[in-house]
């Protein structure tokens, strides 16, 4: 129980000071308040704050100096993508849908799923490809169950980048996974547009199975562009009404998008 307490103190120091950072109020090459100093203003122990500052450190955000103290390290250069969740989390709580952010993760997940769609069509098994397809159905009934859709959504995924028979992506399939988990707020990225991104899916998994890579990533790049192009039109649609609306609203964004009209929920993760 104690331990429990201590962890949950620890992540709320991080929590802080790695909002401060990623809002840019701490800029790269700034120093951290002295120990005694911070701990202090926190309201926390030094020994939680040294175990806040470990994770941060571990993050990329900060440093520790000899003789200086803790600076606060430039994130582009030195941070992981698992600060994508943080990042969306701070402009949230801000009141700002992260439009651009999420723009750019969609942009990175296209550039990985074109690549892996072409490996699928040249190393994929028949058995494989007809376990695509069956959780494809499954996906198609579940337009209109947000939790439902993106569980079978991310099943499909992992379908998928089992199928490309490379580990890297494996791993960092598994890293995206854990980042949404931790991060609903990234849900609004993947909850906008489910209707249509079945559609893709199926055209995706049609082009699949006619075993020609080249053509496989050159189609599907073109499809892939055209689904998220109007994901992030409804995205930033969102976010000017959300903008016109009562202070805080943007908090609350993942959960408005549980339960909208069956055409406008889902999940866009890796096809």
């Amino acid at each position: 129980m104690e331990n429990h307490a201590k962890g949950r103190a620890v992540e709320a120091v991080a929590r802080q000071v790695r909002a401060s950072i990623l809002r840019g109020d701490l800029p790269p090459g700034s120093a951290l308040p002295g120990e005694r100093s911070l701990s202090e203003d926190l309201g926390v122990s030094r020994l939680t704050l040294r175990s806040a500052l470990g994770r941060l450190e571990s993050e990329g955000l900060v440093q520790p100096v000899q003789g200086s103290g803790t600076r606060v390290l430039d994130f582009r250069a030195s941070g992981g993508i698992d600060l994508l969740g943080h990042l969306a989390e701070v402009e949230l709580e801000g009141g700002v849908i992260p439009v651009g952010l999420l723009a750019d993760l969609l942009e990175f997940r296209r550039m990985v799923a074109v690549e892996l769609l072409g490996l699928v069509a040249e190393r994929a098994t028949a058995a494989e490809l007809d376990a695509l397809s069956g959780t494809l159905r499954r996906l198609a009934r579940a337009v209109g169950e947000p939790e439902r859709f993106m569980r079978l959504d991310l099943e499909l995924a992992r379908q998928l980048v089992h199928a490309g028979r490379n580990l890297a992506l494996e791993l960092l399939f598994n890293t995206g996974v854990r980042i949404l988990s931790q991060h609903p707020a990234l849900d609004v990225a993947f909850g906008a547009n489910s209707a249509h991104a079945v559609t893709v899916y199926a055209r995706l998994l049609d082009l699949v199975r006619s075993r020609d890579a080249k053509r496989v990533r050159r189609v599907s790049a073109r499809f892939l562009s055209a689904l998220d192009r109007r994901t992030l039109e409804r995205v930033a649609a969102l976010a000017r009404s959300v903008a016109t609306a009562a202070p805080g609203a943007a908090e609350a964004v993942p959960g408005a998008l549980g339960a909208p009209p069956p055409a406008t929920r889902g999940s866009e993760y890796p096809c």
